[in-house]
């Protein structure tokens, strides 16, 4: 089966040996996680980093908040650190910025966001931070008590808006991370012939499955939630898997067993330790 078979409901056939999905070599599958997925290597971007207790996350954004102030912005914490669990850990936490308020900040409107993100950067050097940049994101080591923590402060556009894309409401006990739920947005997008930029919104697809940069379909999380999951699905249904799969009725739960069984990109809680050592 397809997993566009899937996704528009047809009929599902009886699949045999545990439910595993014949798929062509050049399946979506293959390629689902490219644009949802932080690389790895982030993650460890500030040497002898430890695990972000939960706890500790909200002391942590005032941190990094107190060096943006100076730039009349805010930080605004995502994922783990905007909805953070008593006892559990992250490997750092993630806070988005708007890179527009830092343009009026610097005075350099005209100026990439790529040169905007450097100047942040600087900003905190000078402030005794220890930094370092990949792409989008600053990563900024806090010593609080005598231990280091990573704090990945991400700069784009419309950061308010964005933030909505990476508030999560995972239930308590649950296998999957945000990022498995931004792979599963990532899939369903792909075969309605669209692109999920999980810091801007949807897109139209080129044929050769980049984003059609002149394709922009909409950023509003409402219609981003209609167009992917049904036209009486709300924000809230994109607010974990489970949500997900939910909101896709019979078809989500065929969906997930053929990515589990298929994606190489799909990880969780459960199985990525054995996967990552």
């Amino acid at each position: 089966m397809k997993v566009a078979d899937i996704i528009v409901g047809e009929k599902s056939r009886k699949i045999r040996n545990k439910r595993q999905v014949r798929i062509n070599g050049n399946s979506l599958l293959a390629k689902s996680g490219k644009h949802a997925i932080k690389r790895l290597s982030e993650k460890n971007a500030i040497p002898g980093s430890l695990e972000v207790p939960h706890e500790i996350m909200p002391s942590l954004v005032k941190i990094i908040n107190s060096v943006l102030a100076k730039t009349n912005s805010t930080g605004i914490p995502i994922g783990s650190g905007a909805t953070p669990i008593p006892g559990e850990t992250s490997g750092d936490i993630d806070i988005i910025v708007d890179v527009n308020d830092l343009k009026k900040h610097f005075k350099m409107e005209d100026q990439t966001d790529g040169v905007i993100r450097k100047k942040l950067k600087q900003l905190f050097d000078l402030a005794g931070f220890q930094t370092v940049q990949t792409g989008v994101i600053v990563h900024v080591g806090l010593n609080v008590k005598g231990n280091l923590y990573q704090a990945d402060v991400m700069v784009v556009p419309n950061a308010a808006n964005a933030a909505q894309f990476h508030t999560h409401n995972i239930p308590k006990g649950s296998p999957f991370k945000g990022t498995n739920k931004h792979q599963l947005l990532s899939i369903i997008a792909r075969e309605k012939g669209m692109l999920w930029s999980n810091y801007v919104g949807l897109f139209k697809r080129l044929p050769n499955g980049k984003k059609d940069p002149n394709g922009f379909i909409t950023s509003d999380i409402n219609k981003i939630a209609q167009l992917l999951l049904g036209p009486n699905a709300k924000p809230l249904d994109m607010g974990s898997v489970e949500a997900i799969v939910s909101a896709l009725g019979d078809a989500g739960q065929d969906l997930l067993a053929n990515i589990r069984a298929n994606d190489p990109n799909w990880k969780e809680k459960t199985n990525e330790t054995a996967i990552n050592p």
